[in-house]
């Protein structure tokens, strides 16, 4: 099954580490991949305490709107790498399908439990800016869907996403400190 969580509110990330850890929980296998972050928050290093594969990318330079052409450029190739690791961690992880089923047109049973968990941190923000190619993280979607569990966040999902998925919960913020000029802080938003 495909879960979108999006919006401009704080937790996406933490539904997405929590989603993680109830997963590890009944030793499903988990990949967290973050996209456009570094390696630095405190639910990563706690996830890979708990057995959690992650993934980063491997040069970050910060926020997109401050990356030059070179730094974008760049970006975009370790995403599409990383995409490709993605896969690789899929087909690592799970069991070939049986002859004649087709992931692409079947979706996970209700009560059928996924052989691997793939949470894909910020993924909506790099398709939105060109860093991730939609068709190729929809083709990954869909190939996998109906015995992986995928959770993408960012902001700004597109319609495409939004109809593919079979969970969309948006977070929308009504207040926040860095609005007052607080900025993250550890433990709580990093």
């Amino acid at each position: 099954m495909i879960e979108i969580y999006h919006g401009d509110g704080k937790g996406k990330t933490t539904a997405a580490a929590g989603l993680a850890v109830r997963a590890m929980g009944y030793e499903i296998p988990v990949l967290f991949v973050q996209f456009l972050k570094d390696d630095t928050s405190g639910e990563i290093a706690m996830l890979r305490r708990l057995g959690a594969e992650t993934l980063h990318p491997s040069v970050f330079y910060g926020f997109v709107s401050r990356m030059n052409a070179r730094e974008l450029a760049e970006t975009r190739e370790d995403c599409k790498d990383m995409l490709q690791q993605v896969d690789a961690w899929i087909k690592a992880h799970i069991s070939p399908l049986e002859t004649g089923a087709n992931d692409a047109s079947e979706e996970m049973a209700g009560d059928k439990v996924p052989q691997a968990v793939v949470i894909l941190d910020e993924v909506l923000h790099a398709v939105k800016y060109g860093l991730v190619a939609q068709d190729a993280l929809i083709r990954l979607l869909r190939a996998y869907r109906s015995r992986a569990e995928f959770v993408l966040t960012g902001r700004d999902p597109s319609a495409e996403l939004l109809a593919l998925a079979d969970y969309v919960t948006e977070m929308k913020k009504q207040r926040h400190p860095y609005d007052k000029g607080v900025f993250a802080r550890k433990g709580i938003e990093l």
